[in-house]
Parts: C-alpha cells; sequence; structure tokens
C-alpha cells in the first residue's frame, strides 16, 4: 500500500501488504511496514484497534466493531495517506475472510470504500448487504448535478463463512465521464462495468490545485447498533496502486 501525504507531484507505485514479519502496528493503531508506506489507523464508536492476526505462520490484518458505544457510528479502517490520482488505473489484489459468527446489521455498511478528493463520498467499494453477513456488493455511486447520488451495483458475492476469497479489482476514475471497474474472485470473472462514479465538477481546493483525485481506505464502516454484536473482517496479502 503506498501514501506518502502528498498531494500534487504524488505518483505511487504499488506495495505489498503482507503482515510480514516487520510489519507492525504503531501509535494511534497506525500500520507501519518498511518499504509499504504507512497506513493511518481510523476509529470511531465501538471499535476494536486493528491487529495483526496470526495462524499456521500467516500474519493478517483483522478489523472488529461491535455496536455498544454511544455515537452514530463505528470504525476501525486503515487509510492511505496520500492521494491516487484519476484516469490512472488502480490496481486493488487481496484475500478477505469473513470468520463465521460475524454479526448480521440492519443496516448495509463498507468494508472497503474509495473516498475522492472535494466530492461526496464514499463514491465505490465494497459494501456488506443489509440483513446479512456474508454477502456483499462491488458499487459504485453517480451524484447527479443537483448533489443527488445514485447506486450502481457493480458485482456482488458471497463468502464462505471463515474461508480466504482472493479478489482482483481494477478501477479508472474519471470525474465526469465513464470510469471502469472489473472484478475477479477466486479466479473466475466477476464484473466488466463501465459508467460515471462520483462527483463529475469538484471545485478546487486552496493550496491544492485541482482535485481529480481519491483515497483508499479499508477495514469496517457502519452504523452504531449496540444489540447487534461484533463485525469482523480479515484482510491478506494485499497490493494497491497504480500500474
Amino acid at each position: 500500500m503506498t501514501g506518502e501525504g502528498s498531494i500534487l507531484d504524488y505518483n505511487p507505485t504499488f506495495r505489498r501488504i503482507s503482515g510480514g514479519p516487520s510489519a507492525r502496528l504503531g501509535s494511534g493503531g497506525n500500520y507501519v511496514e518498511p518499504g509499504s508506506g504507512d497506513l493511518l489507523g481510523k476509529y470511531q464508536g465501538a471499535f476494536s484497534p486493528v491487529s495483526i492476526g496470526e495462524e499456521a505462520g500467516n500474519r493478517f490484518l483483522s478489523f472488529s466493531v461491535a455496536g455498544q458505544g454511544s455515537g452514530p457510528k463505528d470504525r476501525a479502517e486503515l487509510t492511505q495517506k496520500g492521494y491516487f490520482k484519476a484516469r490512472k488505473v488502480l490496481q486493488a489484489d487481496f484475500r478477505l475472510r469473513i470468520p463465521e459468527g460475524s454479526a448480521i446489521s440492519n443496516n448495509s455498511f463498507y468494508l472497503m470504500q474509495l473516498w475522492q478528493l472535494g466530492g461526496k463520498n464514499p463514491f465505490a467499494g465494497i459494501r456488506m448487504r443489509r440483513e446479512e453477513s456474508h454477502k456483499v456488493d462491488f458499487i459504485t455511486k453517480t451524484v447527479s448535478p443537483g448533489g443527488g447520488r445514485s447506486l450502481n451495483k457493480v458485482a456482488n458475492f458471497e463468502f464462505t463463512p471463515g474461508q480466504w476469497h482472493s479478489f482482483q479489482m481494477r478501477f479508472v476514475f474519471r470525474p465526469g465521464q465513464n470510469s471502469t471497474m472489473t472484478v475477479t474472485a477466486d479466479g473466475q470473472p466477476l464484473a466488466n462495468w463501465r459508467g460515471k462514479a462520483g462527483t463529475g465538477n469538484v471545485q478546487p481546493i486552496p493550496n491544492r490545485g485541482p482535485t481529480p483525485y481519491y483515497r483508499f481506505k479499508f477495514g469496517i464502516y457502519k452504523r452504531n447498533e449496540p444489540a447487534a454484536g461484533a463485525f469482523i473482517a480479515h484482510y491478506d496479502d494485499m497490493v494497491v496502486g497504480h500500474i
């Protein structure tokens, strides 16, 4: 995963997040690994800090929230420091597992998010379905000139509880024009989508120049549900960046 904090003149190349022996979680739950840009921990509500799990010699990232807090949102995520550029190919390869016993929500919630700088967000990502524990949709959202948003379901996938699944996603974001997304799951083509995504006309942000940039987040982000139980997701073998 890449991300060095800058916006202008930022040209990330892909890096691997493998939970290797050098990986650690630093101050504030930030992810630190030599050779890969640090990731910022983002926490809110009833969360458990991101942890590095281990099984059979393999290390992975574990995210968990339990709706017992007093705030409106629960969040346990990692996010890149910098931004990816529009009109370039984003590669996102990863393994994802939803353990057995992960709770069922009365609301849909996000396991991965793309956030457009200056736009309405999230504008793309992976979303767990309402009243499901292991069924997700790959989605984009289109923002109309009046500010309304419409949901585009790019692909759906059902996890086997407790089993790792491998995904390869390619995304090209073209604000105001047709964007593209392809998804492969466990080696099988899942989707090939083309259409408008995000906010088309974003005003420049002072001292940051034009704004065709977006940020990558992953983990769990959802509404607080005090009686719902614990929601858990595991990530491993991530390769994320421009190609």
